[in-house]
Protein backbone atom coordinates (compact mmCIF):
# COMPACT_ATOMS: atom_id res chain seq x y z
CA UNK A 1 0.00 0.00 0.00
CA UNK A 2 2.60 2.33 0.30
CA UNK A 3 3.29 2.70 -3.52
CA UNK A 4 -0.60 3.40 -3.54
CA UNK A 5 -0.26 6.59 -1.06
CA UNK A 6 2.83 7.77 -2.59
CA UNK A 7 1.10 7.38 -6.15
CA UNK A 8 -1.82 9.19 -4.73
CA UNK A 9 0.58 11.65 -3.32
CA UNK A 10 2.24 12.32 -6.09
CA UNK A 11 -1.06 12.82 -8.31
CA UNK A 12 -2.39 14.97 -6.09
CA UNK A 13 0.15 17.27 -5.78
CA UNK A 14 0.20 18.04 -9.59
CA UNK A 15 -3.71 18.66 -9.78
CA UNK A 16 -3.27 21.38 -6.78
CA UNK A 17 -0.07 22.63 -8.30
CA UNK A 18 -2.39 24.12 -11.43
CA UNK A 19 -4.72 25.90 -8.71
CA UNK A 20 -2.31 27.29 -6.32
CA UNK A 21 -0.09 28.85 -9.22
CA UNK A 22 3.41 28.10 -6.47
CA UNK A 23 6.28 28.50 -8.34
CA UNK A 24 8.86 25.68 -8.68
CA UNK A 25 11.13 26.64 -6.62
CA UNK A 26 9.10 26.49 -3.71
CA UNK A 27 7.62 23.10 -4.81
CA UNK A 28 11.34 21.61 -4.18
CA UNK A 29 12.34 23.35 -1.29
CA UNK A 30 9.48 21.55 0.70
CA UNK A 31 10.70 18.33 -0.97
CA UNK A 32 13.86 18.99 0.24
CA UNK A 33 12.76 19.34 3.63
CA UNK A 34 10.61 16.39 3.61
CA UNK A 35 13.47 14.48 2.19
CA UNK A 36 15.62 15.78 5.17
CA UNK A 37 13.11 15.05 7.84
CA UNK A 38 14.69 11.97 8.32
CA UNK A 39 18.27 13.36 9.05
CA UNK A 40 16.61 16.18 11.36
CA UNK A 41 14.89 13.24 13.15
CA UNK A 42 17.82 12.14 14.61
CA UNK A 43 18.62 15.22 15.78
CA UNK A 44 15.28 15.72 17.28
CA UNK A 45 15.76 12.48 19.28
CA UNK A 46 19.25 13.49 20.61
CA UNK A 47 18.37 17.34 21.10
CA UNK A 48 14.73 16.06 23.41
CA UNK A 49 13.98 12.88 23.83
CA UNK A 50 16.76 12.40 27.29
CA UNK A 51 15.54 12.87 30.51
CA UNK A 52 17.11 16.75 30.31
CA UNK A 53 14.74 19.46 31.72
CA UNK A 54 13.96 20.28 27.77
CA UNK A 55 12.37 16.98 27.58
CA UNK A 56 10.15 16.97 30.12
CA UNK A 57 9.36 20.70 29.86
CA UNK A 58 8.20 20.43 25.94
CA UNK A 59 6.42 17.19 27.04
CA UNK A 60 4.61 18.69 30.14
CA UNK A 61 3.78 21.50 27.28
CA UNK A 62 1.89 19.04 24.43
CA UNK A 63 0.87 16.41 27.27
CA UNK A 64 2.78 13.53 25.45
CA UNK A 65 6.05 12.11 25.04
CA UNK A 66 8.27 13.42 22.65
CA UNK A 67 8.89 10.20 20.68
CA UNK A 68 5.47 9.77 20.29
CA UNK A 69 4.77 13.08 18.60
CA UNK A 70 7.71 12.38 15.49
CA UNK A 71 5.81 12.03 12.39
CA UNK A 72 6.01 8.07 10.98
CA UNK A 73 8.74 8.16 7.90
CA UNK A 74 6.13 7.32 6.01
CA UNK A 75 4.01 10.50 6.02
CA UNK A 76 7.79 12.39 5.01
CA UNK A 77 8.21 10.22 1.81
CA UNK A 78 4.06 11.28 0.82
CA UNK A 79 4.90 14.57 1.57
CA UNK A 80 7.82 14.53 -0.90
CA UNK A 81 5.96 13.15 -3.46
CA UNK A 82 3.26 15.23 -2.95
CA UNK A 83 5.78 18.28 -3.35
CA UNK A 84 7.58 16.24 -6.18
CA UNK A 85 4.28 16.54 -7.95
CA UNK A 86 4.05 20.07 -7.61
CA UNK A 87 7.19 20.66 -8.69
CA UNK A 88 7.01 18.48 -11.97
CA UNK A 89 3.85 20.67 -13.49
CA UNK A 90 5.08 23.78 -12.97
CA UNK A 91 8.67 22.63 -14.64
CA UNK A 92 6.52 21.49 -17.39
CA UNK A 93 5.01 24.86 -18.47
CA UNK A 94 6.88 26.45 -20.92
CA UNK A 95 7.51 29.95 -21.33
CA UNK A 96 5.71 30.88 -24.16
CA UNK A 97 7.07 34.54 -25.10
CA UNK A 98 10.63 32.56 -24.77
CA UNK A 99 12.67 33.66 -27.51
CA UNK A 100 13.01 30.98 -30.18
CA UNK A 101 9.29 29.86 -29.32
CA UNK A 102 6.93 28.98 -32.06
CA UNK A 103 3.85 30.16 -29.71
CA UNK A 104 5.76 33.72 -29.14
CA UNK A 105 5.01 34.39 -32.78
CA UNK A 106 0.85 33.95 -32.59
CA UNK A 107 -1.03 36.89 -33.74
CA UNK A 108 1.93 38.04 -35.96
CA UNK A 109 0.45 40.52 -38.75
CA UNK A 110 3.00 39.43 -41.25
CA UNK A 111 2.68 36.18 -43.24
CA UNK A 112 4.62 33.53 -42.00
CA UNK A 113 7.22 31.01 -43.59
CA UNK A 114 7.72 27.90 -41.17
CA UNK A 115 10.11 24.44 -42.07
CA UNK A 116 9.14 21.66 -39.47
CA UNK A 117 8.47 17.78 -40.10
CA UNK A 118 5.46 16.07 -39.68
CA UNK A 119 6.02 14.05 -36.23
CA UNK A 120 2.17 12.04 -36.16
CA UNK A 121 0.37 10.07 -38.54
CA UNK A 122 -1.88 12.95 -40.44
CA UNK A 123 -5.63 13.44 -39.27
CA UNK A 124 -6.99 13.01 -42.48
CA UNK A 125 -10.72 14.61 -42.70
CA UNK A 126 -13.36 14.87 -45.51
CA UNK A 127 -12.48 18.51 -46.36
CA UNK A 128 -8.94 19.23 -44.22
CA UNK A 129 -6.07 17.21 -42.59
CA UNK A 130 -4.26 18.42 -39.71
CA UNK A 131 -0.72 17.98 -39.37
CA UNK A 132 1.29 17.93 -36.34
CA UNK A 133 4.56 19.05 -37.01
CA UNK A 134 7.76 19.69 -34.90
CA UNK A 135 9.27 23.44 -36.12
CA UNK A 136 13.16 23.78 -36.41
CA UNK A 137 12.88 27.67 -38.46
CA UNK A 138 10.89 30.27 -39.32
CA UNK A 139 11.20 33.48 -41.51
CA UNK A 140 9.00 36.20 -41.52
CA UNK A 141 7.57 37.49 -45.15
CA UNK A 142 9.81 39.77 -46.79
CA UNK A 143 12.28 38.46 -44.68
CA UNK A 144 15.26 36.52 -46.54
CA UNK A 145 17.04 34.77 -43.22
CA UNK A 146 15.10 31.75 -41.26
CA UNK A 147 15.25 32.08 -37.38
CA UNK A 148 15.98 28.62 -35.61
CA UNK A 149 12.86 28.10 -33.39
CA UNK A 150 11.45 25.03 -31.62
CA UNK A 151 8.10 23.88 -30.37
CA UNK A 152 5.06 21.40 -31.53
CA UNK A 153 2.61 23.58 -33.98
CA UNK A 154 -1.02 21.94 -35.75
CA UNK A 155 -1.40 23.45 -39.38
CA UNK A 156 -4.82 22.41 -41.31
CA UNK A 157 -4.20 21.79 -44.46
CA UNK A 158 -5.85 20.56 -47.82
CA UNK A 159 -6.96 16.57 -47.77
CA UNK A 160 -6.05 16.14 -51.63
CA UNK A 161 -2.31 15.73 -50.89
CA UNK A 162 -1.35 12.74 -49.36
CA UNK A 163 0.94 13.75 -46.21
CA UNK A 164 2.84 11.14 -44.56
CA UNK A 165 5.04 10.83 -40.74
CA UNK A 166 8.68 12.37 -41.43
CA UNK A 167 7.63 14.74 -44.26
CA UNK A 168 9.43 17.66 -44.19
CA UNK A 169 7.21 20.70 -44.95
CA UNK A 170 7.74 24.26 -45.47
CA UNK A 171 4.65 25.74 -44.43
CA UNK A 172 3.16 29.34 -45.42
CA UNK A 173 0.10 31.19 -43.38
CA UNK A 174 -0.70 33.11 -40.40
CA UNK A 175 0.07 31.25 -36.94
CA UNK A 176 -3.14 31.97 -34.30
CA UNK A 177 -3.47 30.79 -30.85
CA UNK A 178 -5.45 27.90 -30.15
CA UNK A 179 -9.17 28.98 -30.21
CA UNK A 180 -11.86 28.74 -27.29
CA UNK A 181 -15.25 27.90 -28.40
CA UNK A 182 -18.44 28.33 -25.77
CA UNK A 183 -18.77 24.67 -24.82
CA UNK A 184 -15.07 23.12 -25.53
CA UNK A 185 -11.86 25.19 -25.30
CA UNK A 186 -9.67 24.08 -28.14
CA UNK A 187 -6.61 25.59 -26.85
CA UNK A 188 -6.50 23.40 -23.50
CA UNK A 189 -7.12 20.64 -25.69
CA UNK A 190 -4.09 21.30 -27.65
CA UNK A 191 -1.78 22.55 -24.66
CA UNK A 192 -1.99 18.95 -22.97
CA UNK A 193 -0.31 17.10 -25.80
CA UNK A 194 2.33 20.27 -25.74
CA UNK A 195 1.08 22.20 -28.82
CA UNK A 196 0.51 26.30 -28.60
CA UNK A 197 0.35 27.37 -31.82
CA UNK A 198 -2.07 26.37 -34.61
CA UNK A 199 -1.58 27.52 -38.52
CA UNK A 200 -5.85 27.25 -39.51
CA UNK A 201 -5.49 28.09 -43.55
CA UNK A 202 -1.77 26.68 -44.53
CA UNK A 203 -0.54 26.22 -47.78
CA UNK A 204 2.44 23.53 -47.73
CA UNK A 205 5.49 22.31 -49.76
CA UNK A 206 6.97 19.16 -49.58
CA UNK A 207 10.75 19.83 -49.27
CA UNK A 208 11.61 15.87 -48.45
CA UNK A 209 10.51 12.44 -46.99
CA UNK A 210 11.46 9.89 -44.90
CA UNK A 211 12.68 11.65 -42.27
CA UNK A 212 11.39 11.06 -38.22
CA UNK A 213 11.95 7.82 -36.49
CA UNK A 214 12.50 4.67 -38.93
CA UNK A 215 10.70 2.74 -36.04
CA UNK A 216 7.73 5.22 -36.21
CA UNK A 217 7.97 5.30 -39.64
CA UNK A 218 7.41 1.97 -40.51
CA UNK A 219 4.83 1.33 -37.96
CA UNK A 220 2.35 4.18 -39.12
CA UNK A 221 3.34 2.81 -42.70
CA UNK A 222 1.82 -0.76 -41.66
CA UNK A 223 -0.83 1.21 -40.00
CA UNK A 224 -1.87 3.01 -43.66
CA UNK A 225 -1.64 -0.46 -45.14
CA UNK A 226 -3.95 -2.45 -42.45
CA UNK A 227 -6.51 0.88 -42.93
CA UNK A 228 -6.34 0.28 -46.91
CA UNK A 229 -7.03 -3.28 -46.78
CA UNK A 230 -10.09 -2.98 -44.23
CA UNK A 231 -11.37 -0.67 -46.43
CA UNK A 232 -11.10 -2.95 -49.39
CA UNK A 233 -12.84 -5.71 -47.71
CA UNK A 234 -15.53 -4.24 -45.88
CA UNK A 235 -17.75 -1.07 -46.93
CA UNK A 236 -18.71 1.86 -44.98
CA UNK A 237 -19.99 2.07 -42.01
CA UNK A 238 -18.69 -1.16 -40.77
CA UNK A 239 -15.04 -0.86 -42.57
CA UNK A 240 -14.77 2.53 -40.41
CA UNK A 241 -16.11 0.98 -37.31
CA UNK A 242 -13.75 -1.88 -37.65
CA UNK A 243 -10.80 0.74 -38.17
CA UNK A 244 -11.79 2.33 -35.26
CA UNK A 245 -11.42 -0.90 -32.92
CA UNK A 246 -8.68 -2.66 -34.50
CA UNK A 247 -6.61 0.29 -35.48
CA UNK A 248 -7.91 3.66 -33.80
CA UNK A 249 -8.85 5.40 -36.77
CA UNK A 250 -12.08 7.17 -36.33
CA UNK A 251 -12.20 10.21 -38.37
CA UNK A 252 -13.79 7.97 -41.16
CA UNK A 253 -16.82 6.99 -38.69
CA UNK A 254 -19.98 9.24 -40.05
CA UNK A 255 -21.13 11.44 -37.36
CA UNK A 256 -24.57 9.93 -37.85
CA UNK A 257 -23.27 6.98 -36.05
CA UNK A 258 -20.53 8.75 -33.86
CA UNK A 259 -23.59 10.25 -32.42
CA UNK A 260 -25.57 7.03 -31.80
CA UNK A 261 -22.81 5.20 -29.95
CA UNK A 262 -22.72 8.90 -27.55
CA UNK A 263 -26.61 8.44 -27.22
CA UNK A 264 -26.46 5.15 -25.86
CA UNK A 265 -23.35 5.84 -23.64
CA UNK A 266 -21.77 2.98 -25.72
CA UNK A 267 -19.06 4.78 -27.37
CA UNK A 268 -16.06 3.09 -25.13
CA UNK A 269 -17.05 0.02 -28.27
CA UNK A 270 -15.09 2.00 -30.76
CA UNK A 271 -12.13 3.13 -28.74
CA UNK A 272 -8.77 1.22 -28.21
CA UNK A 273 -8.89 0.06 -23.98
CA UNK A 274 -8.14 -2.42 -21.70
CA UNK A 275 -10.34 -4.77 -22.96
CA UNK A 276 -8.28 -4.93 -26.17
CA UNK A 277 -4.91 -5.07 -24.69
CA UNK A 278 -6.11 -7.88 -22.63
CA UNK A 279 -7.35 -9.75 -25.38
CA UNK A 280 -3.95 -9.30 -27.36
CA UNK A 281 -2.08 -9.73 -24.14
CA UNK A 282 -3.33 -13.17 -23.70
CA UNK A 283 -2.94 -14.13 -27.62
CA UNK A 284 0.48 -12.62 -27.51
CA UNK A 285 1.81 -14.58 -24.43
CA UNK A 286 -0.26 -18.28 -26.26
CA UNK A 287 1.88 -17.98 -29.19
CA UNK A 288 5.26 -17.09 -28.49
CA UNK A 289 5.21 -20.07 -25.37
CA UNK A 290 3.99 -22.22 -28.28
CA UNK A 291 6.82 -21.04 -30.62
CA UNK A 292 9.39 -21.04 -28.03
CA UNK A 293 7.92 -23.81 -25.66
CA UNK A 294 7.24 -23.35 -22.07
CA UNK A 295 10.88 -23.73 -20.95
CA UNK A 296 11.29 -19.75 -22.07
CA UNK A 297 8.34 -18.48 -20.73
CA UNK A 298 9.90 -15.69 -19.54
CA UNK A 299 11.74 -14.66 -23.01
CA UNK A 300 7.56 -15.32 -24.49
CA UNK A 301 6.64 -13.00 -21.83
CA UNK A 302 8.96 -9.86 -22.68
CA UNK A 303 7.93 -10.85 -26.75
CA UNK A 304 4.83 -9.77 -25.93
CA UNK A 305 5.48 -7.12 -23.77
CA UNK A 306 7.12 -5.78 -27.10
CA UNK A 307 4.14 -6.66 -28.97
CA UNK A 308 1.76 -4.65 -27.27
CA UNK A 309 4.22 -1.74 -26.95
CA UNK A 310 4.40 -1.77 -30.89
CA UNK A 311 0.17 -2.25 -30.96
CA UNK A 312 0.27 0.90 -28.97
CA UNK A 313 2.40 3.07 -30.96
CA UNK A 314 0.48 1.50 -33.91
CA UNK A 315 -2.91 2.60 -32.97
CA UNK A 316 -1.65 5.98 -32.17
CA UNK A 317 -0.72 5.91 -28.20
CA UNK A 318 -3.52 7.53 -26.68
CA UNK A 319 -3.61 8.18 -22.75
CA UNK A 320 -5.94 5.29 -22.45
CA UNK A 321 -4.22 3.20 -24.78
CA UNK A 322 -0.96 3.24 -22.80
CA UNK A 323 -2.62 3.16 -19.37
CA UNK A 324 -3.89 -0.31 -20.38
CA UNK A 325 -0.76 -1.56 -22.34
CA UNK A 326 1.29 -0.40 -19.19
CA UNK A 327 -0.44 -2.59 -16.76
CA UNK A 328 -0.80 -5.37 -19.11
CA UNK A 329 2.95 -5.26 -19.31
CA UNK A 330 2.97 -5.18 -15.41
CA UNK A 331 0.49 -8.07 -15.26
CA UNK A 332 2.85 -10.29 -17.72
CA UNK A 333 5.89 -9.39 -15.25
CA UNK A 334 3.90 -10.43 -12.09
CA UNK A 335 2.69 -13.55 -13.36
CA UNK A 336 6.25 -14.51 -14.67
CA UNK A 337 7.93 -13.75 -11.35
CA UNK A 338 5.06 -15.63 -8.81
CA UNK A 339 3.37 -12.80 -7.94
CA UNK A 340 -0.20 -11.53 -7.64
CA UNK A 341 -0.98 -8.30 -9.11
CA UNK A 342 -2.16 -5.85 -7.19
CA UNK A 343 -4.87 -3.66 -8.71
CA UNK A 344 -5.37 -0.33 -6.47
CA UNK A 345 -1.32 -0.16 -6.46
CA UNK A 346 -0.62 -0.75 -9.99
CA UNK A 347 -3.31 1.76 -11.32
CA UNK A 348 -2.18 4.41 -8.79
CA UNK A 349 1.77 3.30 -10.17
CA UNK A 350 0.65 3.58 -13.61
CA UNK A 351 -1.17 7.10 -13.23
CA UNK A 352 1.69 8.13 -11.24
CA UNK A 353 4.22 7.28 -14.30
CA UNK A 354 1.86 8.69 -17.16
CA UNK A 355 1.85 11.97 -15.04
CA UNK A 356 5.27 12.10 -14.72
CA UNK A 357 5.68 11.84 -18.45
CA UNK A 358 3.19 14.68 -19.25
CA UNK A 359 1.39 16.02 -16.20
CA UNK A 360 -1.23 17.09 -18.20
CA UNK A 361 -2.86 13.65 -19.30
CA UNK A 362 -4.82 14.11 -15.40
CA UNK A 363 -6.88 16.36 -17.61
CA UNK A 364 -7.30 14.13 -20.49
CA UNK A 365 -10.84 12.98 -20.73
CA UNK A 366 -9.84 9.42 -22.16
CA UNK A 367 -7.56 8.97 -19.40
CA UNK A 368 -10.34 10.08 -16.68
CA UNK A 369 -12.59 7.64 -18.47
CA UNK A 370 -10.27 4.56 -18.57
CA UNK A 371 -8.94 5.15 -15.31
CA UNK A 372 -12.34 5.17 -13.32
CA UNK A 373 -13.55 2.34 -15.47
CA UNK A 374 -10.61 0.01 -14.04
CA UNK A 375 -11.12 1.37 -10.42
CA UNK A 376 -14.63 0.45 -10.95
CA UNK A 377 -13.66 -3.34 -11.31
CA UNK A 378 -10.92 -3.57 -9.40
CA UNK A 379 -13.36 -1.94 -6.51
CA UNK A 380 -16.75 -3.38 -7.05
CA UNK A 381 -16.19 -6.62 -9.57
CA UNK A 382 -15.37 -8.67 -7.07
CA UNK A 383 -17.82 -7.84 -4.45
CA UNK A 384 -20.59 -8.13 -6.65
CA UNK A 385 -19.63 -11.17 -8.30
CA UNK A 386 -19.35 -12.84 -4.58
CA UNK A 387 -22.55 -11.22 -3.95
CA UNK A 388 -24.24 -12.59 -7.35
CA UNK A 389 -22.71 -16.17 -6.22
CA UNK A 390 -24.06 -15.94 -2.45
CA UNK A 391 -27.29 -15.45 -4.36
CA UNK A 392 -27.39 -18.09 -6.91
CA UNK A 393 -25.92 -20.54 -3.91
CA UNK A 394 -29.40 -20.54 -2.13
CA UNK A 395 -31.49 -22.00 -4.88
CA UNK A 396 -28.57 -24.08 -7.18
CA UNK A 397 -25.42 -26.09 -6.25
CA UNK A 398 -22.18 -24.49 -5.10
CA UNK A 399 -20.52 -25.70 -8.81
CA UNK A 400 -23.48 -23.80 -11.03
CA UNK A 401 -23.72 -21.56 -8.68
CA UNK A 402 -19.89 -20.58 -9.53
CA UNK A 403 -20.15 -21.43 -13.12
CA UNK A 404 -23.05 -18.88 -13.25
CA UNK A 405 -21.75 -16.20 -11.36
CA UNK A 406 -18.20 -16.18 -13.59
CA UNK A 407 -20.57 -15.92 -16.57
CA UNK A 408 -23.06 -13.55 -15.50
CA UNK A 409 -20.16 -11.54 -13.60
CA UNK A 410 -18.19 -11.36 -17.02
CA UNK A 411 -21.18 -10.19 -18.95
CA UNK A 412 -23.06 -7.77 -16.90
CA UNK A 413 -21.66 -7.05 -13.06
CA UNK A 414 -18.24 -6.46 -14.91
CA UNK A 415 -20.08 -4.02 -16.74
CA UNK A 416 -22.04 -2.00 -13.93
CA UNK A 417 -19.11 -1.90 -11.66
CA UNK A 418 -17.20 0.56 -14.53
CA UNK A 419 -20.03 2.15 -14.97
CA UNK A 420 -20.45 3.18 -11.25
CA UNK A 421 -17.49 4.79 -11.65
CA UNK A 422 -17.57 6.70 -14.71
CA UNK A 423 -21.14 7.54 -14.61
CA UNK A 424 -19.83 11.04 -12.61
CA UNK A 425 -16.85 11.50 -14.75
CA UNK A 426 -19.49 11.47 -18.38
CA UNK A 427 -21.99 14.32 -16.36
CA UNK A 428 -19.24 16.34 -15.43
CA UNK A 429 -17.62 16.66 -18.70
CA UNK A 430 -20.77 15.92 -21.25
CA UNK A 431 -23.49 17.71 -19.26
CA UNK A 432 -25.67 14.28 -19.68
CA UNK A 433 -26.71 11.21 -18.90
CA UNK A 434 -27.87 8.05 -20.90
CA UNK A 435 -30.24 5.83 -19.03
CA UNK A 436 -30.63 3.56 -22.36
CA UNK A 437 -26.37 2.89 -21.64
CA UNK A 438 -27.16 0.79 -18.55
CA UNK A 439 -28.83 -1.42 -20.93
CA UNK A 440 -26.98 -0.53 -23.87
CA UNK A 441 -23.71 -1.49 -22.08
CA UNK A 442 -23.64 -4.69 -20.43
CA UNK A 443 -26.11 -6.33 -23.83
CA UNK A 444 -22.82 -5.03 -25.64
Amino acid sequence: MPLLWLSLAFLTGIALSEYLGLPAVTWLGLAGLALAAPLLRRFWRRLFTGSSGWSRLVAGLVGAPLSKLQPPLLWWAILAAFALGGARFQLGLPDLNAPGMIASYNGKAERLFVEAVVVAPPDQRDRYTNLRLEVERLRPEGEELFEPVHGLLLARLSAAVDWRYGDRLLLEGWLETPPEFESFSYRDYLARQGIYAYMPSASAERLATGEGNPILRRIYDLRERALELVHRLYPDPEASLLAGILLGVETGIPQEVQRAFADTGTAHIIAISGFNITILSGLFTVVFIRLLGKGRRYLAAVLSAVAIALYTLLVGAGAAVVRAAIMGGLALLARQIGRRQQGLNSLGFVAALMALHNPHVLWDISFQLSFMATLGLVLYAEPLTAFFRGIAARFLSSETAERLAGAFGEYFLFTIAAQVTTLPVIAYHFERLSLSSLAANPAS
